[in-house]
């Protein structure tokens, strides 16, 4: 009995003591569990890779057509002829016939001078020229009769020679004493007065003619190509009227200063409307140029700093193109350089980088101003 009691103590103690380490799992369950520990945990499986998605810009074909552009200049009003008349001879003035303002024909008297001993040279000269051919005419009669010899007839028709010359001289004195219009216009200014004496070389008036009327300008060397002589303009006045003329000179030597080309435009002014030193703006028809009217958000900028539009190749893929700026219109620009049947890229131009492939979407269509440029 007390063995049995003993042995139940002893059991009890060490049931005791195994439930106080709490260590419940056998030694099998241990073994697995160290051997789950020491293997690896399995990786996970790597998704497949997707390609990275093409950036998507939309596009229009390029369709050229002639431009006629219009060139702008700045300039003034001149005269077509203006000439300081002098007088030619020394003397007073005995006619002035004009005034300031006055208009005047061809021909027309100026001034006169006082000249009485010329004209009584030319009577003279005149009378003289009378005699010599009177005596020439009877010599000619004397030698075919033989009662003159041939010396006779040398001097008679040198003396009437000189009687002629004689006579153009006297007349040249008179036509000195006057002052005569070269052209039909307007008398500008008057700088003489009536009775007054005169030297040779002395101003007597001007004279200007204003139909037509020149508007004058100067143009770039970079546009002179794009002009010719014969070519049409628009001149607009100062007042806002304007009024069509064709280019009659082009000057073909640069301003030292401003290496511009000056040239002159012929206007119609019949009325006289018009005066001399007048500012204007000459608008020019330049020859028609093949071109294109782009927005201008499609411009951009090349590597370099030039200006260009990008386009899409063949091979789907972003390209730079130069081009050229022909005029700038409320419209667009308008541009030379591109060809027919280019994918210009209207939208998106800034999200992508030369070489880069992208998906083209068509909006020839929408973009209103790839259309041809009138």
């Amino acid at each position: 009995m007390r063995f049995h009691t003993l042995l139940a103590i002893i059991v009890l103690v060490v049931a005791g003591a195994w439930v106080a380490t709490g260590e419940f799992t056998s030694v099998g369950s241990e073994a697995a569990g160290e051997s789950a520990a020491a293997a690896p945990a399995p990786e996970p499986e790597a998704a497949p890779a997707s390609e990275p998605e093409l950036q998507t810009v939309a596009f229009a074909f390029a369709t050229n057509s002639d431009y006629q552009r219009m060139l702008q200049v700045s300039g003034v009003t001149k005269a077509d002829k203006a000439s300081v008349l002098a007088a030619r001879t020394a003397g007073v003035i005995a006619a002035l016939p004009v005034a300031k303002g006055s208009a005047v024909d061809d021909g027309d008297l100026i001034m006169a001078l006082d000249g009485p001993e010329k004209y009584t040279a030319v009577q003279a000269a005149e009378s003289l020229l009378e005699q010599r051919e009177k005596a020439a005419a009877a010599d000619q009669k004397l030698l075919a009769s033989g009662q003159v010899g041939r010396l006779r007839i040398d001097a008679s028709q040198a003396e009437l020679v000189a009687a002629r010359s004689a006579l153009d001289a006297a007349r040249a004195e008179v036509d000195r004493l006057e002052v005569r219009a070269p052209f039909a216009g307007i008398v500008d200014d008057v700088m003489v007065e009536a009775g007054a004496w005169v030297q040779p070389g002395t101003n007597v008036a001007s004279i200007i003619a204003l139909d037509p009327i020149i508007a004058t300008g100067e143009i770039s060397e970079q546009n002179l190509p794009m002009v010719s002589v014969g070519g049409t303009a628009e001149v607009t006045f100062a007042d806002g009227t304007t009024a069509d003329g064709v280019i009659r000179y082009i000057r073909r030597e640069a301003s030292d200063l401003t290496r511009t080309f000056p040239l002159e435009i012929a206007v119609p002014n019949p009325d006289l409307k018009v005066s001399a030193g007048m500012s204007v703006t000459i608008r020019l028809e330049a020859s028609p140029v093949s071109s294109i009217l782009v927005p201008r958000s499609v411009i951009t900028l090349g590597p370099k700093g030039e200006i260009g539009v990008r386009i899409i190749e063949e091979d789907d893929t972003v390209g730079f193109l130069p081009v050229e700026i022909v005029d700038d219109t409320a419209s667009g620009l308008v541009v030379a350089g591109i060809e027919d049947g280019m994918r210009v890229i209207v939208s998106g131009q800034d999200l992508v980088n030369d070489g880069q492939s992208v998906v083209g979407v068509d909006q020839t269509a929408a973009a209103a101003a790839l259309l041809p440029s009138e």
